[in-house]
């Protein structure tokens, strides 16, 4: 495996200025891999499908922009590429050192302990909060209909270095939006963990 960063700005994509589905080439010389690749935008960290798409090739994988891209925006790509007999082993660094140096933003984590009484009701008692480095993913903005009317809800995606001590129900804060944690994923190069994916579904403002 090799773990490379490229930088770039909207005019090295295809299209004009300020226009959708622009079309970057990024300069890998052997096959690029889903898992770890990583697109910013404009300090912004974008999400598969809904923002990009990409075309993973042995030389030149392309990345499609859905949105709108200006060529003076700053562009900035992570990823791993598969190198024959290399014998290059992923480990924890590679994403503390890339990713989350480049993009590290500081939240607040409030652990919660959950409790389950004889009838199934659950109490919730928050810890101690401690403030931790996370990629933060641009949350998803919808707009759910109840009884008071249209309620905002911001839900969201957060990668962690993988000994980062986390747990389903804890409390996230980041830019003024308190969210809870819902699923946690471990992410594995060569049998060795490099990073979690947390997602996060929006319960409050701050």
């Amino acid at each position: 495996m090799e773990y490379k960063t490229e930088y770039y700005t909207g005019s090295d994509c295809t299209g004009s200025d300020g226009a959708t589905s622009r079309v970057l080439t990024i300069s890998n010389d052997e096959m690029t891999k889903g898992d770890g690749f990583l697109v910013s935008v404009a300090g912004l960290t974008l999400s598969l499908t809904t923002e990009y798409t990409v075309n993973h090739n042995s030389e030149n994988t392309e990345i499609t922009f859905v949105n709108a891209v200006w060529d003076d925006s700053a562009i900035v790509v992570h990823y791993v590429q598969q190198v024959e007999g290399a014998g290059v082993r992923a480990t924890g660094n590679d994403f503390i050192l890339g990713p989350l140096a480049d993009f590290g933003v500081e939240v607040t984590r409030t652990p919660v302990t959950v409790t389950t009484d004889f009838s199934g009701d659950k109490t919730y008692t928050d810890g101690t909060d401690e403030t931790i480095d996370v990629v933060f993913e641009n949350p998803s903005q919808s707009f759910n209909l109840d009884k008071a009317g249209l309620t905002e809800a911001f839900d969201a995606k957060m990668y962690t270095e993988q000994d980062q001590t986390i747990s389903k129900y804890d409390k996230i804060t980041y830019d003024s939006k308190v969210y809870r944690v819902d699923t946690i994923r471990k992410v594995r190069f060569d049998g060795n963990g490099i990073f979690k994916t947390v997602t996060l579904f929006f319960v409050e403002d701050e």
